[in-house]
């Protein structure tokens, strides 16, 4: 650089330090990628060697824009303390386009391509593009004479990105001059504008995935170069460690273990996609984990991620994880945390990459060894929302286990169908698993994953656990027989269908102090039920204790669900199956509002039939039985034809091709495409009781006093101060949020 002037990148690190930092980043992880890359150049017949030059001109130039004298003013007033006006700035990420632009033609990247992969990956590596190209709506309207790098500065940048090159044994291209002094707002409308001309050059497939690839590969190196982190990249634990792990929990349980069941040593020893069900309590997510590992293994390298229907179940699953292979591997990812951050992003990005924001992206991202997330987090990237192209990329090298697989509706399955084509076609394995699973279901799954293995324990299926009673009336008309078997000294489950009648009967019977579970508790309370409740003898929860939760009960009185809602239920009652243990099963008519509420699969008459088959069945159901009342309760039932199903399918294609398949979605997270379809969709809110506590927190801290509530009970009682989203209403630590005349839904 000039020798009379220090360029910065960040605060405390010049540029060249910044650029050397992401380059060995870089470096790491093309490592680390090899084997997906390797796939990528077999699938889509393209030159390793071109894709990974065009790779690392996005790292040596994605910050040259860097230079300009506003940019540096910004540095140098963050420095010294003093407040910045960032009205002034103009995004260097402009400044950038004309030297990767030129670079790029003069590697004939186009040529190799025929898309600007590293031009529009560096454009938008730090701001969302679209066709409004909103995000540069300043520098759109700039009137002032529009900011350059010094001829000093940039000649030494340049030389110093040869430098680069040459490390890597590859020459720089010479750059053409009329490109390098066109200005970068220009590129960027041209680009943007002829996007659909672009578009049609290539298979929009395969243009859609290096693009993720391209710029999830600059994301990456970008945090972990300014966070100065070597990358750790798997974990490194093999399926041995998780027997250990079974047999330390067993010996906690006061459980005696006699090695691997046949199920589990099939699961395990499997290479490839899996369909596996089994009955809850038979050891499942060893079996996936050991799966995981071993075809990390088989891979080379590849990240896990396991995804869950709800965040009640992922909390559980992710503390399980976490014990296993270190808090500091497994990452969490929910809906929630863009919460944090949403007014800090551009203020970031001049500072090194605070923990917290460090904490958030890697978590988001699926960046972390292992990940545990709500489905939604995956199924969000058909959407082009969010950071999609790093979550792309990280799924891409991925094993996946989706757990509960049955508890979607046909507008969610329909997603991820959809998504699993998408993923498995470039490599991404899969386990996808559940204790029921219905014959349609795997007939589907089969069908888009046409290698997988099914694989069913079989050595449970004529054991049974517990004694089955439908009672013809309300759960609430029953008390005095959950009172008696209460004080009889049994441990008792009582689960209903929604939140606003679980906090009922948790004050009807107070008295035996009974703890109260759903999903409407702030974080703190939640923990600390969760963490208690596999000592609990009076439980009355929601359908969050249907899976994930390793608990055990002597009786059961539930609301009637869908079958398989009930088989998970069922499997929380003599969860290892003692045959003489007195163990009742007490399943009761369902409330009107379940009866809205429970049509996973557009099918109103679904409860009612699930009582109906339910009365026919014997008392004495084994394991074995009860999937032939599922079967019997679905019978018949198309899936991939419903309506939902089908207008998901058509969604996922129709959100790509509506952005051009690179433009990101620009909706914010409760605007963007549904994940689910409810007619209760919920927003998460801070209980105005807490605004004392609240007001002087750090934003980090500030989604632990989150609940989620409906909509319609959020516009009657918001109340926004100091630019927060609180709602007035009642919070007990014991019933969680309690909404005034609860006539809502929530389910959880």
């Amino acid at each position: 650089m000039n020798r009379n002037k220090v360029f910065y990148a960040k605060p405390d690190e010049t540029y060249e330090e910044h650029i050397l930092e992401v380059y060995r980043a870089w470096k790491e992880l093309i490592y680390c990628k090899q084997s997906l890359i390797d796939r990528l150049v077999s699938r889509f017949q393209f030159s390793k060697n071109q894709f990974l030059k065009m790779s690392l001109l996005t790292i040596v130039f994605h910050d040259i824009g860097k230079l300009i004298q506003p940019f540096q003013d910004i540095m140098e007033r963050r420095r010294k303390g003093i407040k910045i006006d960032y009205k002034n700035n103009y995004r260097h990420e402009l400044c950038s386009l004309p030297y990767v632009f030129s670079a790029s033609l003069a590697m004939n990247n186009m040529e190799h391509f025929n898309f600007p992969y590293d031009t529009f990956a560096v454009m938008g590596h730090h701001k969302d593009l679209d066709f409004s190209k909103q995000s540069f709506h300043r520098e759109l309207k700039w009137k002032k004479k529009r900011p350059h790098i010094e001829r000093q500065a940039l000649e030494h940048a340049i030389s110093f990105a040869e430098t680069i090159f040459k490390d890597c044994g590859w020459e720089f291209p010479i750059m053409r001059n009329n490109l390098i002094n066109d200005e970068g707002i220009h590129i960027m409308q041209c680009l943007i504008e002829g996007l659909p001309a672009l578009i049609v050059r290539d298979d929009p497939y395969k243009i859609r995935t290096l693009y993720a690839v391209t710029k999830g590969l600059l994301h990456y190196s970008d945090w972990y170069g300014s966070a100065k982190l070597t990358i750790r990249y798997r974990v490194n634990q093999k399926s041995e460690d998780v027997v250990t792990h079974i047999k330390s929990r067993c010996i906690k349980r006061g459980i005696s273990f006699n090695g691997l069941r046949k199920f589990q040593k099939e699961v395990a020893n499997c290479k490839g996609h899996v369909i596996a069900i089994a009955p809850t309590g038979s050891g499942k997510t060893e079996a996936a984990l050991m799966w995981a590992l071993n075809n990390i293994d088989d891979l080379g390298n590849a990240k896990l991620l396991y995804l869950l229907p709800t965040m009640a179940t992922a909390n559980s699953i992710w503390f399980r994880l976490s014990t296993l292979f270190g808090q500091e591997n497994v990452g969490l990812s929910h809906s929630s945390a863009k919460l944090l951050f949403d007014n800090e992003e551009e203020e970031l990005e001049y500072e090194n990459i605070k923990e917290i924001y460090q904490e958030f992206l890697f978590n988001k991202t699926f960046t972390k060894p292992v990940t545990v997330a709500t489905v939604d987090q995956l199924l969000t990237t058909g959407f082009n929302a969010g950071h999609w192209t790093l979550k792309e990329l990280n799924a891409m090298n991925s094993v996946i286990v989706m757990d509960e697989i049955h508890a979607y509706d046909g507008w969610t399955l329909g997603l991820i169908v959809s998504s699993i084509k998408h993923f498995s076609a470039l490599g991404t394995r899969f386990m996808l698993m559940s204790a029921t699973m219905p014959k349609y279901l795997i007939r589907m799954f089969r069908k888009i994953l046409k290698d997988s293995q099914v694989i069913r324990d079989e050595e449970l299926l004529e054991e049974q656990r517990s004694k089955y009673y439908f009672k013809n009336c309300y759960i609430e008309d029953d008390i005095d027989n959950i009172i008696s078997t209460v004080e009889s000294g049994f441990k008792v489950l009582v689960v209903v269908n929604t939140v606003g009648l679980c906090q009922k009967l948790a004050q009807i019977l107070a008295q035996y102090n009974p703890i109260c579970y759903h999903s409407r508790f702030i974080f703190k309370d939640r923990k600390r039920i969760e963490d208690s409740i596999e000592r609990a003898n009076f439980v009355i929860a929601t359908q969050v204790v249907e899976v994930s939760l390793d608990i055990d009960f002597d009786w059961m009185f539930t609301e009637c669900a869908p079958p398989d809602a009930l088989a998970q239920r069922a499997g929380r009652v003599n969860r290892y199956r003692d045959p003489k243990r007195d163990s009742r099963i007490y399943i009761y008519r369902p409330s009107n509002q379940s009866e809205k509420l429970y049509n996973p699969i557009n099918d109103p008459e679904l409860l009612k039939r699930t009582m109906d088959i339910l009365q026919e069945m014997s008392e004495d159901m084994k394991e074995k039985d009860l999937l032939v009342f599922i079967e019997k309760v679905y019978e018949g039932f198309p899936m991939e034809k419903t309506d939902a199903f089908q207008q998901a399918i058509k969604q996922y294609k129709e959100s790509q091709k509506i952005r051009k398949q690179i433009l990101d979605n620009m909706l914010d997270e409760e605007q963007v495409e549904r994940t689910r379809l409810s007619k209760y969709e919920t927003i998460s809110v801070i209980p105005f009781s807490f605004y004392n506590q609240v007001k002087n927190e750090a934003p980090k801290n500030r989604i632990k006093y989150e609940v989620k509530v409906p909509y319609w009970y959020f516009f009657k009682h918001k109340k926004i101060r100091d630019g927060l989203l609180f709602c007035d209403l009642i919070y007990d630590k014991k019933l969680g949020a309690i909404l005034e005349e609860d006539t809502s839904s929530c389910i959880l």
